[in-house]
């Protein structure tokens, strides 16, 4: 029985990783099944307080640091750098680490009758090939489909790919594919494995179109974010945002000094790096002080465990550790936060005007998309300086369509249920698994 009820959900990387796989576990327990979360060892106690399964899959963020001899924060600042982070994630901590990664993975799907994988979990995907299961790929944010026909922004070169990026699908095209064979050598460790377990060639690069599962591909985000595209990976749904914000399987609930202080005024402007860039935040929350003092506005910072502000802030303005996005942001004037697309989809939701201030990965892609829908503006992590971030913020809070577009925007986003849809899904892929795999 255990067998065909048990789905082992892999994922790595920040919370914002983690996230949307313990809201789609939460819903396939609601419906009779036996979700496994894979992932590294950190994310253990925040999994099991949920009354979740949990399965260590290395590295975790001590591996890294062990083997890199780097700190946590000089992890981030590598891995964020919008030139040099992808290559960085793939070639220093995935590789290195991708045949412990398979044997975590080969213990955590013993039994299993499904796998779901992150993009980053290239050894959940060979465990499960080598085990003949059936297993569904996922995207987080529209970034990782890497669409010639919805072109993300690039950080190498970044003027020459975005005049090409612009110039049309065809140009676009040519542009992903030199980089596709650009990085197929960061992924050799892969295609050596693969060999070894007698595994067949996975076609294309595992970075890109060769990430995508023949099964199915869920799209962990709304369709008011991105739309399908003609060169979308077959049997790809997009599922909607899959939200969750607790910690440690807490009742969601405000820190009462910060319930206080919101109830107590006017909307405030909402600081806020997510739960990576937070690790690294130079001067950002700085200057968003001396932001938030030039508009006269009250401000909330949500700064994690860094000694970023002053130990006594001017009245109006608190700072607190952690607190959940869902909570927060519908009080917010505006969010000024790093286009992580869990706090991007969090502000969605909430119906509020944003300012992204991106580094790397699918950041600057979100902050493109959010500066298209008509919700918010976007200036670089390099410009963000108290005179642009002044003005930045204002046009924001004086023009009224910004906020009009973000209320209707949250609408939309309230009729979707992405962790139902996705869990739909994966009961699909169950039963369609073995006619696919005759077919193939």
């Amino acid at each position: 029985m255990l067998s065909r009820r048990k789905i082992v959900l892999s994922t790595c990387g920040s919370s914002g990783d983690l996230n949307p796989f313990i809201a789609i576990a939460l819903e396939l327990r609601a419906r009779g099944y036996f979700p496994v979360i894979a992932s590294q060892s950190e994310f253990g106690p925040r999994v099991e307080a949920e009354g979740l399964a949990f399965h260590p899959m290395r590295p975790g963020a001590r591996d890294i640091e062990e083997e890199l001899g780097l700190d946590h924060q000089g992890i981030v600042r590598r891995s964020i750098d919008a030139r040099s982070g992808l290559e960085f994630l793939v070639r220093r901590i995935a590789m290195p680490f991708l045949r412990r990664a398979y044997q975590d993975m080969m213990s955590a799907s013993e039994g299993a009758s499904l796998v779901v994988t992150h993009p980053a979990a290239f050894g959940a995907r060979l465990a499960a090939e080598k085990r003949g299961l059936p297993w569904i790929s996922s995207a987080l944010a529209p970034f990782a489909f890497m669409s010639a026909y919805d072109p993300p922004p690039l950080g190498i070169a970044p003027r020459l790919t975005e005049a090409c990026l612009r110039s049309g699908a065809t140009a676009a095209g040519v542009l992903l594919g030199l980089v596709r064979v650009a990085t197929s050598g960061w992924t050799a460790p892969i295609r050596q494995l693969r060999r070894e377990l007698g595994l067949s060639r996975t076609p294309g690069n595992p970075l890109f179109e060769g990430q995508f599962s023949p099964y199915g591909t869920i799209a962990l985000y709304s369709r008011v974010f991105g739309e399908l595209q003609p060169d979308f990976p077959a049997r790809t749904t997009i599922c909607g945002f899959t939200f969750y914000d607790r910690e440690r399987g807490a009742a969601e609930a405000l820190p009462p000094e910060l319930a206080r202080f919101l109830d107590d005024g006017p909307p405030p402007l909402v600081f806020t790096l997510g739960s990576a860039v937070v690790f690294d935040p130079g001067d950002f929350y700085r200057d968003s002080l001396t932001l938030a003092s030039s508009l006269k506005r009250r401000a909330v910072f949500l700064v994690g465990e860094g000694d970023v502000l002053p130990d006594v802030l001017p009245e109006g303005m608190i700072a607190c550790r952690y607190a959940p996005h869902s909570l927060v942001f519908p009080h917010a004037e505006a969010i000024v936060h790093q286009g992580g697309v869990g706090t991007t989809a969090q502000a969605l939701r909430a119906g509020v005007p944003q300012l992204i201030v991106p580094s790397g990965a699918d950041q600057p892609d979100n902050a493109a998309r959010i500066a298209r829908l008509g919700v918010g503006r976007t200036v670089s992590r390099a410009e963000y300086e108290p005179v642009r971030a002044v003005h930045e913020v204002g046009a924001l809070l004086r023009r009224g369509a910004y906020r009009a577009r973000a209320q209707e925007l949250s609408r939309r986003i309230s009729l979707e249920d992405g962790a139902a849809a996705a869990a739909d899904i994966l009961e699909s892929a169950l039963h369609a698994a073995p006619a696919l795999r005759r077919a193939g």
